[in-house]
């Protein structure tokens, strides 16, 4: 849900963009959905949104960029502190988060050892980096240790204006088998709070980062009044960068609801760029063209398309993603908004990818279905379908509407949700036996195990006419059920459906190029909602693994050779370094874009699009000012520019 603001009609927002620098334009750039490829008319309504700060905050930015570094830790990153520190300064960077582990300076309460700290501390001074400590204790938890006002107490005298700001612990409410854990928290902040507050009262108090505010721990906190303890209200968010907007909204109803006002920081952020054992890609590039072979669909002759509704921003694959995926197998490849859905032609479009996770927005279901009614192909590429009613992943989150598995039997779908002896005694199918049906003519697969359970569909529900067709099953020993395969059907519905169940299966072409998109992204819409202060998450990458996403959340290797993504920072402090104004940003559905002032009095635009491409034609001039959010000069030869999810930046 976009955060409210002013609607204007549709001349007033024309002149908007005009007085601004550009003209919006309806035609895509490439593929183009059904509606625009007959007619230039916008497919959807236009309702532009002027973001306004939700928090309070400063109208001039103060050094707001900041990454994550385990700098205090011995066997990871203090030995080579120093090298890291000084391309974070050279990079614009001028906060740095790290934990103070309580075990790496206290023995006890009396054996006090801070020669780690003290070092960090000294080269934090040296690079010019302000220092976020996140406390963290030792032998007992803080609510359940009489003396954790003693170690914050030396803590805070020997750091003592070098550093200000302390972190009362990380994503406490993912904290497990603790009863009544927000009131044991709360009262640990308490305690953080006084004994922080009276040995400086300029120390400022963190509240832990929070998981994603994705459940009521907040709530709970702020109906016990803890947020008094609190000078920085401070959260976690791994979502996309444009599903931000549900935290920032979540965050400050519940400052209206409960009547609070605090800064809002958000200390951890970003995207893994870890490898795959089994590349999600597989299922498009190779699973999908066997499964429409045993239809007799030849996909290379048909035109697929991929649901891409830029309005709502309920999205199957991005345009990148779909030249990447469905472009090398599919005859033509096209976006199909949610309006279209009911009307879209079977014999133009005889394939559609519908979802790609667990989540749908219901209120076109009905279309979906009439769609397989008339012969349509849909694809499923991943979970338990249309499980959440939802637009997008984070608001599973935020407006869960768990419809489970009972939209299924519509498509004479059914799930397996309990496995059971003959007996009907319950058992485990973990760890689970898979099998490739014997004809299958693919060569992907993917493990199944904790970190990617299975789910499982069944041949319950079938008309008469219809046929399950198993590709990829899994289960026990003596019973295995498809996790992968064909519902072919010839009843009431005419279409068909291919399915897998894999959880997690949205595959990126390139992660550290997507990667590097999404910086900018984040921390322009983080500030133009009035975050005070960003940290990505986290500044090296130790890659020990490179099949561990915890490994590989840097913006530079292990090595130190940079990522993509360090680029796209450095871009981005050079085009809004600190003493810029705070970021001015429009939404208009598929188009965001957001205007500041440098110190130097240069005037710069952010410009994209992240769920279709869309072009743009620009002021007089503006052409020949245009940076990619690498830094690199664009090129154009008139006035119109496509806008993608890569940021390009116009420079006045």
């Amino acid at each position: 849900m976009l955060p409210k603001g002013l609607l204007y009609p549709r001349y007033i927002l024309a002149l908007l963009f005009l007085f601004s620098g550009y003209v919006y334009t309806s035609a895509f750039n490439g593929p183009r959905t059904l509606a625009e490829q007959k007619s230039n008319a916008p497919t959807a309504e236009h309702h532009p949104h002027s973001v306004t700060p939700l928090f309070p905050c400063s109208p001039t930015l103060d050094s707001p960029y900041g990454v994550c570094s385990h700098i205090t830790r011995r066997w990871m990153d203090y030995p080579i502190r120093d090298r890291e520190l000084a391309l974070a300064k050279e990079v614009g960077i001028r906060w740095i988060r790290s934990d103070y582990d309580f075990g790496t300076a206290f023995g006890n309460v009396h054996d006090f050892h801070p020669q780690v700290f003290d070092d960090v501390a000294t080269s934090c001074l040296e690079y010019d980096q302000q220092f976020l400590a996140i406390l963290t204790w030792l032998g007992k938890m803080p609510w359940d240790d009489s003396q954790y006002g003693a170690y914050l107490d030396s803590l805070a005298r020997r750091y003592d204006g070098k550093v200000t700001h302390w972190e009362m612990m990380n994503e406490v409410n993912l904290t497990r088998n603790v009863d009544s854990l927000p009131a044991r928290y709360a009262s640990a902040l308490r305690v953080a709070s006084e004994h922080l507050h009276q040995i400086n009262p300029n120390n400022k108090v963190l509240l832990s980062g929070l998981a994603e505010v994705k459940d009521d721990f907040l709530e709970q906190l702020c109906r016990m009044g803890a947020m008094k303890w609190v000078d920085v209200m401070n959260f976690h968010s791994y979502f996309r960068p444009e599903e931000l907007i549900q935290c920032f909204s979540k965050i400050r109803s519940l400052m209206d609801k409960y009547g609070w006002q605090k800064p809002v920081w958000l200390t951890e952020c970003g995207m893994h760029t870890s490898a795959e054992k089994y590349p999600a890609s597989g299922f498009y590039l190779d699973f999908l063209p066997a499964a429409f072979r045993r239809l007799n669909i030849p996909l290379d002759k048909v035109c697929v398309g991929y649901l891409a509704d830029r309005s709502s921003g309920y999205v199957t694959l991005s345009h990148r993603e779909a030249q990447a995926y469905l472009s090398p197998v599919a005859h033509n490849v096209i976006p199909v908004s949610l309006s279209q859905l009911a009307s879209l032609s079977v014999s133009k479009v005889p394939v559609l990818l519908a979802t790609t996770d667990e989540y749908f927005p219901m209120s076109h279901f009905p279309a979906l279905v009439d769609y397989v009614r008339r012969g349509g192909s849909i694809i499923l590429s991943g979970g338990m379908p249309f499980y959440y009613d939802a637009y997008l992943p984070s608001n599973t989150w935020f407006n869960r509407h768990e419809t489970g598995t009972s939209m299924l039997k519509q498509l004479h779908m059914s799930p397996l949700l309990e496995w059971q002896t003959s007996k009907g005694e319950p058992i485990t199918e973990t760890p689970p036996v898979v099998k490739m049906s014997p004809q299958a003519g693919f060569s992907y697969s993917w493990e199944i195990s904790s970190k990617s359970p299975a789910r499982y569909l069944t041949d319950e529900a079938l008309a008469q006419g219809d046929t399950l067709i198993p590709l990829i099953t899994a289960g026990t020993q003596e019973k295995q059920i498809p996790v992968a395969g064909i519902y072919r059907l010839n009843s009431d519905l005419r279409g068909n459906i291919v399915f897998q169940t894999r959880m997690y299966a949205h595959p990126l072409p390139d992660k550290e190029a997507e990667q590097a998109r999404r910086v900018a992204r984040i921390y322009l819409l983080a500030l133009a909602h009035g975050i005070e202060r960003v940290f990505w998450y986290n500044f090296r990458s130790r890659e020990t693994d490179a099949y561990e996403p915890e490994d590989c959340f840097g913006l530079i290797h292990a090595d130190f050779s940079e990522k993509p993504s360090l680029q796209a920072y450095r871009t981005l402090t050079s085009m809004m370094p600190s003493g810029s104004t705070r970021p001015s940003m429009q939404i208009d559905d598929n188009l965001f874009s957001a205007t500041w002032t440098r110190p130097d009095g240069h005037q710069i635009t952010a410009m994209w699009s992240p769920y279709v491409p869309v072009q743009y034609r620009l002021k007089k001039g503006q052409a020949n000012s245009l940076y990619n959010h690498l830094g690199e000069k664009v090129m154009l030869k008139g006035r119109t520019i496509t806008l993608t999810d890569a940021i390009i930046y116009i420079v006045d």
